[in-house]
This record gives structure tokens, sequence and C-alpha cells, in this order.
């Protein structure tokens, strides 16, 4: 297997670490791989992934276009989609957790504008839908795309009906309607000179995986500091504290600032195989 790094632009000649970013990154042989920040694939709009603390639309972070090798729950699943709501200091709506869960509503609840929409999106909820939660308790939620869905064409999330006191940010969590960045083109190139391409991530040096820093050779470090802060499949992850427990070598390192994504400044690490998912500052 190979290893891949992620450049954002709208061209493979400027390309940036991450959208918005000055910091320049060379992938010889770019390719355009997806997208981050704004629209969500062709899901159809009442699948768009809600928060089950406000249920408020979450984020749109990024969509990519695996790789075969990182295709790891069928060759026909071609591509992620990855949400955030980043919710876990938002004030709870009442029951959007029970809705969301499939409990039936009651008459009160189903004549609720804004909770009818909570019910129809549980109703509607992608089959494919894989739903995260991080150490802090934020929501997340990773869907995988047939061909036929990330090629279809891109929407918005759904129509903005809060009634009055939904619109607070800070109270509300990261939502689609307050918080999408900007839409910016995902591209992806081979990394080379990875010593941990293929292997497991691994504290303890298991299987000849080397941990970032964990070295003095030159050669190491240097490599170490050209691909920190990089978006990657596979490879050396940068976790900025330990490891997750149970990475396998198809992990996707995602960066903070990616389609609008908050880590506090850290990383977090989706990993395609197992289905592990963490992240840290």
């Amino acid at each position: 297997m190979k290893a891949y790094d992620l450049g954002f632009g709208e061209a493979a000649d400027a390309l940036s670490v991450r959208p918005g970013q000055s910091i320049g990154i060379d992938l010889p042989g770019a390719r355009v791989a997806g997208w981050c920040g704004g629209r969500a694939p062709g899901i159809g709009t009442a699948s768009w992934p809600r928060s089950p603390v406000t249920g408020l639309p979450m984020i749109h972070v990024i969509t990519l276009e695996l790789p075969e090798d990182y295709r790891r729950k069928g060759e026909d699943l071609v591509a992620v989609s990855f949400f955030q709501a980043d919710d876990h200091v938002a004030d709870a709506i009442e029951s959007v957790d029970e809705l969301l869960a499939g409990t039936a509503p009651t008459p009160e609840q189903a004549a609720d504008p804004f909770l009818a929409e909570v019910i129809a999106a549980a109703a509607a909820r992608h089959p494919r839908q894989q739903d995260l939660e991080d150490m802090i308790g934020g929501a997340h939620a990773l869907i995988r795309l047939t061909a036929e869905e990330f090629a279809a064409p891109r929407i918005d999330p759904p129509a903005d009906i809060r009634p009055d006191g939904l619109g607070d940010k800070y109270s509300r969590g990261q939502n689609a309607w307050d918080d999408s960045a900007p839409e910016i083109t995902v591209w992806i190139g081979e990394r080379t000179g990875d010593p941990n391409t293929g292997l497991a991530p691994s504290e303890d040096g298991e299987g000849g995986y080397v941990e970032a820093w964990s070295s003095d050779d030159k050669d190491l470090e240097a490599f170490w500091s050209s691909v920190e802060g990089v978006s990657h499949l596979g490879g050396t992850v940068m976790a900025c504290q330990s490891l997750p427990e149970g990475l396998t070598p198809y992990v996707f390192e995602l960066e903070d600032g990616v389609g609008g994504v908050n880590f506090g400044g850290g990383n977090a690490q989706i990993d395609l195989e197992s289905g592990v998912f963490d992240w840290a500052q």
C-alpha cells in the first residue's frame, strides 16, 4: 500500500497545507480527490447528519475519494464524508437525542416545525452513517459513499427554520447554518519516504513502526518536520498527544481548520479499517 498527502486549493501548482493558509505543499502528480467545507455530497438533504444535542445540521468538513487500498468496507464504497457538530458545550434541545435515536414522537413533537425536521432526519438517516464521539463528548459523523453518491450534485444544508432562541452560536455549537467554511478543492498526492507506510501506528515499536519524534536520526527528523501539520492517509501519525489505541495502517489524519473543523489547534485520527476515532490538541 501507499501513503498519501492532501493539499487544498484550486490549482495543483498552488496548494496549501490547510485552506486559507499561505503554507504551501508540493504534491507531485496531484489529482483532485474531493472538497472540503460548504456543501455535502448527494446523499439527500434530509439525510444530512444532525447533532444529537441540538438537532442542528453538522458542518460538512470534507468529502474525500479514497485510493483503492483505503476502501476498507467494500470496493463499491469509494469515498467518505466527515461532519462535525462540536456540540460538547452546547445547550441541549429537549427530546432531540431521543428522536434522532428513533423514538416515536408525541403529537406535540410532531407538530413542532423544528422537531419535525429532526424526526424527518431520523427517518432518512443514511444507512452507512457512523456516529463518532470525541473524548470531550462532541458529536461527529462519517458516511461512506458509493461512486454514484460521490459523483451526484452536491447539496446545500437543510433550510434554516430555527425558532427564536436557537441561533446563538456559542450556546448551540458549531453547525452548517452558522459556521460552514468556504468550499475548497482537495487534492491528493503520493507521500514518499515515510518509514511507516503500511504499518499500524504503535507507541512501542511493534511491527517496526517508528513513532514520530522518537529517533535522533537526522533524516527521520527532517522527514517528520516536512509532514508536520499535513492531512494524510496512512504513514506516520503525528498525534498531538498519545496515539489512540486500535489504529491500523489505514488511518486518515485530519488537521484542525480543514473545512472549518475545530480540533482546538490539534488533529484527528479516523481509522478507515477499525472505525477508531480520536482527536487531540
